[in-house]
């Protein structure tokens, strides 16, 4: 049988002190007691004596107990004070500051790991905001000059109402690209900066994708794909929007570049504490080069398609499901298809507290 092991229990700042006080006041009155006990046991002086000695003992115990106290008090407040100088670095934009998580007392300990979890993301936000200004004035060039060159266009007079209305066209398929590409790099910057997995709840994940694939149905209908589903039910404990998009991204791609007539495949399984979901078309597959490098923000290997997407979808599904703790890889032929294998582990539901 393996080895149990019990958690070990922490005393609360509470118990630590009243034991500390404990502590010093039985000291003090054994100290004091004694000496009386003693004095009377061998006749040691007159009783005025034995209680000016007693006094004398009392004063220097409650001395003694106060140094005690005092010397374990800044002991034990030493880390509220190392998070409130902390706290003033935060507070002056220094993200960098950590504090010491281990500690005697649990709510110590607990404040030190929430507080270094809150700094880490306010870091992570000012990170986002660095990534998305470089990445903006990256990506974004092209179809702002485009935007321009055809406003420009619109500014002769002499246009028919026919180049007026392909123009004006120009613009807005522009306009929705960069407004495509802003929430791609927002989210991507978002999930590459986050470290906790928050909004988990328990669904059937078999019917989520089920359901993706069904509001794909206007494009594989178009290219006459041939849906060949093999799901087996599955419930899942995670986070439902953002496998959502994982689902979304990937039946995209495989029908942006499955030639028409193909065949698209979706399979999903449980197999040893694991669910296991394939994506595959036989469309135009990848190169090894391309393959390689797919999930890399911005690539686009198939340069036919470049105007469809923004080279971010793939790099969004592999930061999410890596934050899920599962995997994702691609095999790939070049002219025979494209298969996509996502493994998530399976987490059973949290109790509710």
């Amino acid at each position: 049988m393996p080895k149990m092991t019990v958690p070990k229990v922490r005393p609360r700042a509470a118990q630590i002190f009243a034991v500390i006080i404990a502590a010093i006041i039985s000291t003090s009155m054994v100290l004091t007691y004694g000496i009386i006990f003693i004095l009377l046991k061998f006749q040691i002086g007159t009783i005025t004596a034995i209680v000016t000695s007693s006094t004398y003992m009392g004063i220097f115990s409650t001395i003694l107990g106060i140094g005690i106290a005092a010397y374990t008090s800044t002991k034990m407040l030493s880390p509220i004070v190392k998070i409130n100088d902390a706290a003033k670095k935060v507070a002056h934009g220094d993200f960098s500051v950590r504090l010491e998580e281990k500690s005697i007392a649990m709510e110590i300990e607990e404040i030190a790991k929430s507080f270094n979890i809150m700094v880490r993301e306010l870091s992570n936000i000012e990170t986002l905001r660095s990534d998305f200004v470089s990445n903006v004035s990256h990506e974004f060039k092209t179809p702002l000059s485009a935007i321009e060159g055809y406003a420009t266009l619109l500014q002769d007079e002499r246009l028919s109402k026919e180049e007026q209305a392909l123009y004006i066209s120009r613009i807005l398929e522009n306009t929705s690209r960069l407004s495509k590409l802003t929430q791609s790099i927002l989210s991507l910057s978002q999930l590459e900066n986050q470290e906790i997995l928050l909004q988990q709840e328990s669904y059937m994940l078999d019917e989520q994708i089920r359901r993706v694939l069904l509001s794909y149905e206007p494009l594989w209908e178009e290219k006459e794909l041939n849906i060949d589903l093999n799901l087996e039910t599955t419930q899942y404990f995670g986070n439902k929007s953002l496998l959502a998009q994982v689902w979304s991204n990937l039946i995209d791609n495989a029908i942006k570049f499955s030639r028409t007539g193909g065949t698209l495949s979706i399979s999903c399984h449980a197999i040893e504490g694991k669910v296991v979901v394939r994506i595959a078309d036989n469309g135009i597959g990848m190169s090894e080069e391309v393959r390689r490098r797919a999930f890399d923000k911005f690539y686009q290997g198939e340069r036919s398609h470049t105007t469809q997407g923004s080279g971010l979808g793939l790099a969004l599904v592999r930061r999410i499901i890596t934050l899920c703790g599962g995997t994702v890889g691609i095999r790939s032929r070049e002219g025979k298809g494209t298969e996509i294998t996502v493994s998530l582990v399976i987490v059973p539901p949290k109790a509710e507290s």
